[in-house]
């Protein structure tokens, strides 16, 4: 089953050149998704009957044109493959004229709405979607599992989250990951459309949290790290490229 929603970049979403930020193509992929579960029963407003809670733990998106404000644009979404841990979900972005404008994957986990445990994934759970296992945004894809051996640190701050960021499961929202990122990013590229994201979540980020951001750049990617502020721990890491 493929889910579409028709979407219209609003001021919020534009960045330099008014083209649609890579925050807001993930929000739009969010809502889509969200959408797409809300169709069979399993959104974020179903949990109390449901008595699921879908959390995203990776996203790779690759931007091939972006839209610009006030332009229309429609995002796909499709469940494909999924095994008893994890799910994933693949996108497209398509411009008013139905060129694909953006890529993108997923992996999601189901978590208990009550307990906040993971939930084995099932066929009458994933059932419903419809799985879509031959169309693949990237074929032959793996999410990494972390950065480069010998990173260098070339930029590090300390930055308290901002209650804004937090989002109805309680903890920063996943598309806000970016702004973090952005405040540790050099002066040339904070700003920057990079045409290719991908961030894994590790451990999620509470409010009222203080987290250490760490820069680095390898082979042309820009990689920032988001640990606790003891730096023990590991809440994402972004890689960021043209």
């Amino acid at each position: 089953m493929i889910f579409a929603q028709r979407f219209v970049a609003g001021i919020r979403d534009v960045g330099q050149g008014d083209e649609l930020t890579n925050k807001a193509i993930l929000e739009a992929l969010t809502d889509v998704s969200n959408l797409h579960a809300l169709s069979v029963g399993q959104s974020s407003r179903d949990r109390s009957r449901s008595g699921l809670v879908w959390v995203v733990v990776n996203w790779k998106l690759q931007v091939l044109r972006r839209p610009r404000v006030c332009d229309a644009f429609v995002a796909r979404t499709w469940a494909r493959e999924y095994n008893r841990a994890h799910a994933y979900r693949d996108y497209d972005l398509l411009d008013d004229q139905g060129a694909v404008c953006a890529l993108a994957t997923s992996r999601w986990v189901a978590l208990d709405a009550r307990t906040g445990e993971l939930v084995r994934l099932t066929p009458e759970i994933m059932d419903v979607y419809e799985p879509e296992l031959d169309r693949v945004s990237f074929p032959d894809f793996t999410f990494p599992r972390g950065v480069p051996k010998g990173l260098p640190e070339e930029r590090r701050a300390h930055v308290k989250v901002p209650r804004s960021t937090i989002d109805c499961n309680g903890h920063v929202h996943n598309a806000a990951y970016l702004d973090l990122a952005a405040e540790v990013l050099p002066a040339g590229l904070w700003r920057k459309h990079f045409a290719s994201v991908e961030i894994s979540y590790r451990k999620e980020i509470l409010p009222d949290e203080t987290v250490l951001l760490l820069y680095g750049e390898a082979d042309g990617t820009h990689y920032v790290q988001v640990k606790s502020a003891d730096g023990a721990v590991l809440h994402a890491v972004i890689a960021l490229r043209d």
